[in-house]
């Protein structure tokens, strides 16, 4: 019913909104009151239904594009070699949204049109052309896939963990940094800090993730390209499809969740194997910045507030430098952190502040 919905619906959208305007309008200025309530009832089932029908015509629409859209994305992999064919903006999808989800018909010949004449321009320059039997040799399409962002080279820097801090008037003792840290952690997760390692942030909680879930992020980046679990690459990324943005190489926009990939960490004095961290790309591309799971979160801002600043310059010299080097820590977990700072405490109530 939606598919017969989708291909027999006019274009005519507009024009029926207009008589339905018109018949509300006729109605109200009817004199009987019995006869305009009448009139006026069966105009809002007129309404009603068209707004039932426009409905289905963009989810039939939005059906539409996610099926081409997935076989779009199969084919490109098949004849890219795992290319990352996402990154492309489709033309024909330009409309969408647009005339209660559809593009007008010359607006799709147009961009259709121009597709199809930079798609055949690009092959027939291609050094590689598709052969008859699709063996060995594949159709470039490298052209039409921006290739990845060079990965950075920057030092990863990754928290230790700390018990104490300080000297002269801003010694913070393991006392007082247990109480903050179980202090933070309960008011950004509302759970101890002692169980903060079995905490599994939920899917609302987008800028947080548990040592699990980056060990998962891990295993995704790193198999994007090759497929695992026994899938072939196709198979792979359509199970960890939400993942495809994330992917996105990171040329401009650059956002929180865009152009995540993975480094390495130098193996440590203690004779450890080499570790592999998640990270994203920093604000103008540049840098690889860490994710830091919840358990680093706390370290994270002690070594910078506490150490770094020496509890000075306050919530924007910590922006500022957990900016450049961490990737997932709000700006509201930095404030509770300060806001719970023994040492800030003292200061604030020794100047007389609040």
């Amino acid at each position: 019913m939606m598919k017969d919905v989708a291909e027999t619906s006019s274009p005519a959208t507009e024009e029926a909104s207009l008589d339905l305007m018109d018949l509300v309008e006729s109605a109200a200025q009817l004199p009987d009151g019995r006869v305009r309530d009448t009139a006026l009832l069966e105009a809002l089932r007129m309404c009603r239904r068209e707004m039932e029908d426009a409905e289905s015509e963009s989810h039939a629409a939005r059906l539409r594009l996610d099926k081409a859209q997935d076989k779009f994305d199969s084919i490109a992999i098949l004849l890219s070699g795992g290319a990352s064919p996402t990154t492309l903006t489709f033309p024909m999808t330009n409309g969408l949204n647009k005339d209660n989800g559809r593009a007008s018909r010359k607006t799709r010949k147009r961009e259709f049109a121009s597709y199809h004449n930079l798609a055949y321009k690009r092959a027939k320059a291609s050094s590689s052309p598709l052969s008859d039997d699709m063996g060995s040799d594949r159709a470039d399409i490298s052209s039409l896939v921006p290739s990845t962002t060079q990965i950075p080279t920057n030092p990863i820097h990754k928290p230790e963990t700390y018990t104490s801090a300080g000297t002269g008037n801003y010694i913070m003792t393991e006392e007082s940094v247990a109480a903050h840290r179980e202090s933070f952690y309960q008011k950004i997760l509302g759970v101890s800090a002692s169980e903060v390692e079995y905490y599994a942030p939920g899917p609302s909680q987008a800028n947080l993730r548990s040592r699990a879930q980056l060990t998962e992020g891990i295993h995704i980046v790193r198999h994007w390209d090759t497929g695992a679990d026994g899938l072939d690459v196709v198979s792979f990324r359509s199970m960890h499809k939400s993942w495809y943005t994330k992917m996105k190489p990171a040329t401009s926009n650059l956002g929180r969740r865009t152009g995540i990939h993975v480094r390495s960490l130098e193996p440590s004095q203690e004779g450890g194997g080499e570790e592999l961290v998640l990270c994203r790309y920093s604000k103008d591309g540049t840098r690889s910045t860490l994710y830091l799971d919840v358990t680093q979160l706390y370290d994270a801002l002690f070594e910078i507030h506490c150490l770094e600043c020496n509890h000075a310059g306050g919530i924007n010299a910590v922006k500022s430098r957990v900016a450049e080097l961490y990737a997932n820590v709000p700006e509201g977990h930095i404030r509770e952190f300060l806001h719970a700072c023994p040492v800030c405490i003292e200061r604030r109530s020794i100047s007389g502040g609040h």
